[in-house]
């Protein structure tokens, strides 16, 4: 049985982390720290945990296997050695900290205290980026010589994620590390380095404040040119009322288009050459992909990763996240920001 304790329970902690929790056979959520009165009380009740109000607290409980950083961004980094140096494994949300400097820090301590560092990239089990990874390990597509990836919404519902008991808008505030860079940014690079198991050479950023926000970009462009000749474009906005395709893959063999539109993010085509013969694909009954008002792949997706880290825990194996992985991601995304901030080109 492997005993959690998680801090902050906010929208992310609580859906994505404890409540799955709650059900999957080897966890057990055994402690929670809120600082909210009120939602620690009902935490503590929903989920037979102790409740403790300062994390220093929860790093001290014995019992507690695994921690479960769930706390805003700016807070990633001090709370994720902390834990570490208390002899826990963490499991840290994504972004997996504001700077590169900090995820060096962050492994540097797994590293010393012998300990499983891991960052929530659930989107790595997201329908279609599997269904993707798989038509490009079977040679669908051929060498690929573009791609583009892209996640687009609207509206406000992305601007007041939070829950009351904190502070509902602290995605678009830059104290806390806000912004759709560091919301959706860590998701489409992980993706991005898993899929080619490359890293960028260069790196080209545009960030933008258009509709929902000030203080941080609700827009952002990413252009990537990779060691293989790979050129990639990862495009996130929350200002697009009509999106454009979720995925556009363009290979020496095939070209594949996935629809944009929220919760169809599997519905594909594929035009190749078979025998010299132009043919249309269109994988199917994969089920939705991302999500929607009417329902939710996020319990699906933490299921994944809490399967794939209990074998990594029992086997003594890195996680299929692991900490390089998520450092890699951090280097890109810092490379980005560097980039817009100077408008050039920066070479990694």
């Amino acid at each position: 049985m492997i005993n959690v304790g998680i801090i902050g329970l906010g929208r992310s902690g609580w859906e994505l982390h404890a409540l799955p929790l709650s059900g999957f056979s080897g966890y057990r959520v055994a402690a929670v720290c809120e600082r909210g009165d009120a939602r620690r009380a009902s935490a503590a009740e929903t989920f037979k945990a102790r409740p403790y109000r300062e994390a220093g607290e929860l790093l001290a409980d014995d019992e507690v296997d695994l921690v479960v950083v769930s706390a805003p961004s700016n807070l990633h980094a001090e709370l994720t050695v902390a834990a570490l140096d208390a002899g826990k494994h963490v499991i840290v949300e994504k972004p997996m900290a504001l700077t590169l400097a900090e995820a060096d820090r962050m492994l540097a301590a797994a590293e010393r205290n012998q300990r499983l560092l891991t960052v929530f990239h659930n989107r790595h089990w997201d329908r279609d980026y599997q269904m993707l990874k798989e038509l490009v390990r079977q040679g669908i597509l051929g060498d690929l010589l573009t791609l583009d990836s892209r996640v687009m919404t609207y509206g406000p519902e992305w601007t007041t994620y939070g829950v009351p008991d904190f502070n509902p808008t602290w995605r678009i505030q830059a104290a806390y590390g806000g912004g759709f860079l560091a919301d959706w940014g860590p998701h489409l690079v992980e993706q991005l380095l898993d899929l080619t198991g490359e890293m960028p050479t260069t790196v080209t950023c545009e960030l933008r404040s258009g509709l929902w926000a000030r203080e941080v970009e609700d827009y952002f462009h990413l252009r990537l040119e990779l060691p293989s000749g790979l050129l990639a474009t990862l495009e996130g906005s929350n200002n697009a009322r009509l999106p454009l395709p979720r995925w556009f893959v363009v290979g020496r063999t095939g070209t594949l288009v996935a629809d944009g539109a929220w919760g169809k993010w599997t519905d594909m085509q594929i035009r190749g050459t078979v025998s010299g013969v132009a043919m249309d694909l269109a994988p199917q009954d994969i089920g939705p992909s991302s999500g929607g008002r009417n329902y939710d792949v996020g319990e699906e997706l933490s299921a994944r990763f809490y399967e794939d880290l209990a074998d990594a825990l029992a086997n003594d194996r890195p996680s299929e996240i692991t900490a390089q992985r998520a450092r890699d991601v951090m280097a890109v995304l810092e490379a980005a920001r560097s980039s817009n901030a100077s408008g050039q080109t920066v070479t990694l």
